[in-house]
């Protein structure tokens, strides 16, 4: 999907899209007030976005091995490392939210699906270090510098899995019995974004949190996001555009699937064509 496909279906998102002011939910009025519309800076923002600076500098490259549904910007087996973090890795904004939301719910098992770089890994690890964050990357060398990068700000609450997700998810799922909190960013395709959904959610519970990346991304995605919206144990979702939530908490929602658009944002979404 190129650019102007973005732009379009993130204009007919925006009409749709409702505020904290139309919020009727204390659960989700607390949600997005603490998390979305909060512009606090915290401690550990500044040494990731230095990293990733850095990161952006760096020319060097690595043969990259992709399992999932590659990138609209850079498709090449060989990479240079700052045009992983140019294509291929969140953005500030969307690293930082998910800071918030598990500084918010504070769940105790947390699981990524896609490492990459480690960037978003390391927002969701310093948020709340005494968590362990068990995060799955499919490409070894991607994985060796990820690796590098949580020396290099001392997280030392991360386990780092690699292999083919089809392998390595199911032996999280066995060893676990909880799943708090997830992040889907691992195979941008509707047949296996389902797949890791529905396996998560064995041991998901009411106070889950399961975090999907992209999801207008392509119309696959967008088909998978549709799907799960209406699984029968989800109760509630909210519809960033670049990011989906999905709740299990058992209450009787009046407004279920919420597109939204956090005040704080209009600046940048003036910005955004």
């Amino acid at each position: 999907m190129g650019r102007f496909s973005i732009a379009s279906r993130f204009l007919k998102f925006y009409t749709q899209a409702t505020t904290v002011y139309n919020i009727h939910s204390p659960f989700v009025y607390q949600f997005v007030i603490n998390v979305l519309e909060d512009n606090r800076i915290y401690y550990a923002f500044q040494a990731i976005e230095e990293l990733r600076q850095l990161l952006k500098q760096n020319k060097t490259k690595i043969q990259v091995t992709d399992f999932g549904a590659g990138s609209h910007v850079n498709n090449n087996k060989e990479r240079s490392i700052s045009s992983i973090v140019n294509s291929a890795v969140t953005d500030a904004r969307n690293g930082q939210i998910l800071f918030k939301v598990i500084h918010h719910f504070k769940p105790k098992t947390i699981l990524e699906i896609g490492t990459s770089l480690g960037i978003t890994t390391l927002y969701q690890a310093k948020a709340l270090q005494k968590s362990r964050v068990i995060t799955l990357e499919g490409c070894p060398n991607i994985a060796t510098v990820a690796k590098q990068n949580f020396e290099v700000l001392e997280a030392s609450n991360i386990d780092l899995i690699v292999g083919e997700f089809s392998a390595t998810l199911p032996k999280v799922i066995q060893k676990s019995n909880t799943l708090d909190y997830v992040f889907f960013d691992g195979n941008h395709q509707k047949a296996a974004t389902l797949s890791y959904f529905s396996q998560c959610l064995e041991i998901a519970h009411e106070h889950s949190v399961f975090v999907f990346d992209d999801i207008h991304w392509s119309e696959d995605m967008e088909a998978a996001w549709y799907e799960i919206q209406n699984h029968p144990n989800v109760t509630l979702t909210i519809d960033l555009f670049f990011m989906g939530f999905v709740f299990f908490k058992k209450s009787n929602f009046q407004q279920k699937h919420l597109k939204l658009v956090p005040t704080r944002w209009k600046p940048w979404v003036m910005g955004f064509f």
